[in-house]
C-alpha cells in the first residue's frame, strides 16, 4: 500500500462500526417512510392497503414509483395514475420492494452525489441495477420463490461502498486509485485503510435501517468464498443468487471505470453450485437476461 494511505489511515473495529455510521455527519437518517415500509412488511396482518396508505403521505416517492410503475420494465400499460391500481396491477410484493429501492436510491445515492470525492458514483449505481436485475431473473431459474425481493437484495448489495464514499471520499478515492495501480483486492485495501470493509459497514447500516435479516446478510457476505453445495436456508439462497449475479454483472456488462472487481477471487462453478443453477442454465437464458438488464434502466435516473 503507498505510504499516503497509511498516512491517513482509519483504524477502527468492526464491533465499532455503529458508532462511526452514527458519527458520519452527511449520512442521511432513516427515512419515515422507509420506517413505516419496514413495519407494514414485518407485520403479518397487513396488506395492500396499508402500504397505499403509507406511500400516499409520500408524494416524491409516489411519483417515482408511479413512474417506474409505467416504464417497460414493470408495464407496457403506461395508464397507472394512482398507488392503488398500482398495487392491483402489480401486487402488493412488487410495488413494496420499489418502494423500498426507491426511498434507499433517494436518500442515500443522493447523499453521495454531494460529497466531495471522487468515486464514479453514477457508475457504481449502474453496476448495482444491473446486478438487482440480473438476481431478479435468475431467481425462478434457481427456484426462488420471490424475485422482487431478490432484485431489492441485488440493487443494494454494495450499499458499504455509498457509506464508505460518504465517511471519507477523499481517503476512499486514493484506496480505489492504489487498487487500480496495484491491482489488489478492494476489500483488503479497506480493511488496511479503515479496519473494515465496505461489506461490513453495509452490514451494520443494514442493521441500523432495519432492514430484514436476509438482506442486511448479502450487504455483508456477498464477497465470502461460496462452500459448494447449493444453499439451502432462505437468506443463504437469496446470498447465493446475489453473488453470482453481482460476477454476472461484472463479466456480461464491465464497468466503465474501476469498482474493485477481481476475478481471481472468484470460483464461478462454485458460484453456479451454491445458487442452484449451472452454467448452461445461464447461457440458455442470456439473451433474456441482456433485455431484462435493459428494461431495469428505467432505475438509472432514480437517485
Amino acid at each position: 500500500m503507498s505510504t499516503d494511505i497509511q498516512e491517513t489511515a482509519i483504524i477502527s473495529s468492526p464491533e465499532g462500526l455503529n458508532s462511526i455510521l452514527e458519527g458520519i455527519e452527511d449520512l442521511p437518517s432513516i427515512p419515515e417512510t422507509l420506517i413505516e415500509i419496514l413495519q407494514v412488511l414485518d407485520d403479518p396482518d397487513s396488506g395492500p392497503s396499508d402500504l397505499a396508505q403509507v406511500v400516499r403521505l409520500d408524494a416524491p416517492l409516489m411519483a417515482k414509483i408511479l413512474r417506474l410503475a409505467n416504464s417497460p420494465y414493470y408495464s407496457h400499460r403506461g395508464d397507472i395514475g394512482d398507488i392503488n391500481r398500482c398495487v392491483s396491477v402489480l401486487g402488493y410484493r412488487t410495488v413494496r420492494q420499489v418502494a423500498i429501492c426507491v426511498t434507499v436510491a433517494t436518500s442515500l445515492v443522493g447523499a453521495v452525489s454531494k460529497s466531495k470525492g471522487r468515486l464514479d458514483y453514477r457508475e457504481l449505481w449502474r453496476h448495482s441495477v444491473v446486478t438487482g436485475a440480473i438476481t431478479k431473473h435468475v431467481a425462478p431459474l434457481a427456484g426462488y420463490e420471490d424475485p422482487e425481493e431478490c432484485f431489492t437484495a441485488g440493487l443494494l448489495h454494495d450499499i458499504g461502498k455509498f457509506v464508505l464514499e460518504i465517511h471519507a471520499p477523499e481517503i476512499y478515492d486514493r484506496v480505489i486509485q492504489t487498487r487500480s495501480e496495484l491491482r489488489r483486492p478492494l476489500v483488503e485495501l479497506e480493511e488496511e485503510t479503515f479496519g473494515f470493509n465496505h461489506a461490513a459497514i453495509g452490514q451494520a447500516f443494514g442493521k441500523l435501517w432495519r432492514f430484514p435479516e436476509p438482506m442486511v446478510k448479502v450487504f455483508g457476505s456477498h464477497h465470502e468464498a461460496r462452500v459448494g453445495g447449493a444453499a439451502t436456508e432462505r437468506g443463504d439462497r437469496i446470498l447465493a443468487l446475489v453473488a453470482l449475479a453481482d460476477y454476472l454483472a461484472n463479466t456480461m456488462e464491465p464497468a466503465r471505470s474501476d469498482l474493485g472487481f477481481d476475478p481471481r477471487l472468484v470460483d464461478p462453478i462454485r458460484l453456479h453450485e451454491s445458487a442452484n443453477l449451472t452454467v448452461q442454465d445461464i447461457e440458455d437464458n442470456l439473451e433474456s437476461i441482456r433485455e431484462s438488464v435493459r428494461l431495469a434502466s428505467a432505475y438509472l435516473d432514480l437517485p
